[in-house]
């Protein structure tokens, strides 16, 4: 048994944002340096009588906090173990699991009793028995089920699986071992992602027998060092994320587990790595390394949106500096980060989310897809392209955006929108082509037909008594907008009501069964 730990901690907690740090709805509430030189992993434990402690893996052991509003904050005990850059932690019911990818005092899967908390912590055990070393250690994240998944033992490249219903006599039932390094894996319902590291691939397995697992589907991508994932609460979506500067975290769409596909990719800086993705609800929180802890709104996963941030790191970025981990499992909201040089970090987040705009730009003329065409939104100094469906889409924060579209050989134009949190607007661009007026007045139809009353109130009747071959009528605005087309047949009056369209100056054209523009007509409303 240990008892409260006796030495000094550097202990900060505040209530508004630290001076000088660079933050987006997100506060800092409280920061713990127990002065141990470099920290790690981190998780969430929830005692019976609702209190929230923090447990977060140091250079020479494992450490607990009281993170609850109603705690004198301090270091509640410390648990010995290798000295290490490296210690993770999971809690299952009111134990927790601590590894670390270095032998020395204490090695092996430790196993401590958190339920003598606020006064202790107990080591009740080390685990040894098929390996002495662990880089990861995970559980589901989903439920409590009695299992414990450790990745880059000492004796495998694989996963291992040991039930812990029994936790201070875990017994290892089943291997994931495919030949090849296994660095991280994340769990839910009767899934395991595992990221093969050095073979930038996901491997997807059935693991509802334990004793079995079956690879069912691999993810395989244009990245470097596949480091680790996480699913969307509805299991749909898998975030990944690459332990390599340069490359960014990617969402995969994974509802057929055989034909997962790459459906959106996030960073909030290309020069920073990103480490781990952990979901809550509709919020994603990252640790980014040296751009310290993000959130991102994937209530629409296609369209990841950071809507929060807190940078733990005043240096340059890029490389293995920061922000190690960003664990949100608390009630409270809370969350808490192991940084790498001073410790302990508790946040809140006020919950904003993210607008989405969705579009598709279209030839008013045809009603066409343009593909390549531009949507340049001017406060954010960004620039989506409608690739090769003609389609766009954003996610942003609220507020007032200006877009202005264009292609070439297109008149451009300009749409200004305002956005609340949770809108998702979809609109219809329709571009007109540069020479659309020449096109018409210039080369007119040989014939003209004639309207009555012009101008009218929306209501009037248009004369084809002499155009035998019309099969086809389109009407434009002024604006070049397409407002009304219909097929027609030649030879008589044809009665019209635009009452509830544009007024204004309209374009009426003609055309034949070859789509030959044949007659047109100059028409006005008042």
């Amino acid at each position: 048994m240990l008892l409260k730990n006796t030495c000094i901690s550097i202990i900060t907690f505040i209530s508004s944002l630290a001076i000088g740090q660079n933050a987006l709805n997100v506060e800092l509430l409280g920061q713990v340096n127990r002065g141990d030189v470099r920290y790690s992993g981190s998780w969430a434990y929830i005692a019976p009588d609702d209190t929230e402690y923090a447990l977060i893996g140091a250079k020479s052991g494992t450490a607990a906090y009281c993170i609850s509003d109603n705690c004198t904050v301090d270091e509640l005990g410390f648990v010995l173990g290798p000295v290490t850059n490296w210690r993770e932690i999971t809690v299952i019911g009111s134990y927790a699991f601590v590894v670390t990818d270095v032998q020395g005092t204490g090695h092996g899967m430790q196993v401590i009793d958190l339920s003598f908390l606020p006064d202790s912590l107990h080591l009740v055990t080390n685990y040894t028995s098929t390996f002495t070393t662990g880089h990861i250690i995970q559980k589901a994240i989903d439920s409590d089920e009695p299992f414990v998944y450790v990745m880059g033992t000492s004796t495998t490249q694989g996963v291992h699986i040991l039930e812990i219903s029994d936790p201070e006599t875990p017994v290892e039932v089943g291997i994931y071992a495919p030949g090849y390094y296994i660095h991280d894996a994340h769990v839910r319902g009767n899934l395991m992602f595992a990221a093969a590291f050095y073979d930038t691939k996901i491997d997807i397995v059935d693991i509802s027998d334990k004793t079995n697992p079956v690879l069912v589907g691999t993810i395989t991508y244009d990245g470097k060092n596949t480091h680790s994932s996480s699913t969307s609460e509805d299991g749909r979506f898998l975030i990944v994320a690459d332990e390599q500067d340069g490359y960014p975290a990617r969402v995969f769409n994974i509802e057929d587990v055989t034909n997962a596909y790459e459906v959106a990719q996030y960073t909030a800086n290309a020069a920073s790595l990103v480490h781990n993705p952990y979901v809550k609800g509709d919020f994603c929180f990252v640790s980014h390394n040296t751009e310290g802890m993000r959130v991102l709104d994937i209530a629409d996963p296609t369209v990841p949106v950071e809507v929060g941030f807190y940078d733990t790191w005043t240096g340059q970025s890029g490389g293995f500096n920061g922000l190690w981990s960003a664990c949100p499992y608390f009630p409270s909201g809370k969350i808490i980060g192991g940084n790498r040089t001073d410790g302990l970090y508790v946040w809140s987040f006020n919950n904003t989310k993210a607008a989405r705009i969705y579009g598709i730009v279209i030839d008013s003329l045809t009603g066409a897809p343009l593909f390549n065409a531009t949507v340049e939104i001017l406060e954010l100094q960004d620039t989506l392209d409608s690739g090769l469906t003609g389609y766009f889409k954003k996610g942003m924060l609220e507020g007032d955006y200006t877009l202005v579209i264009g292609k070439e050989n297109y008149l451009p134009k300009t749409n200004e929108i305002s956005l609340s949190q949770s809108d998702s607007v979809f609109f219809e661009v329709k571009l007109v082509p540069e020479n659309y007026s020449n096109t018409l007045i210039a080369k007119p139809a040989p014939q003209k037909v004639s309207v009555f009353p012009n101008p009218s109130n929306g209501q009037f009747i248009l004369d084809l008594t002499s155009i035998e071959n019309a099969e086809k009528l389109k009407i434009y605005a002024e604006s070049g907008e397409l407002i009304y087309e219909n097929k027609i047949l030649g030879g008589q009056l044809v009665s019209l009501n635009l009452e509830n369209k544009n007024g204004g100056f309209m374009q009426i054209a003609i055309y034949d069964h070859e789509a030959t523009l044949i007659a047109t007509a100059r028409y006005s409303t008042f």
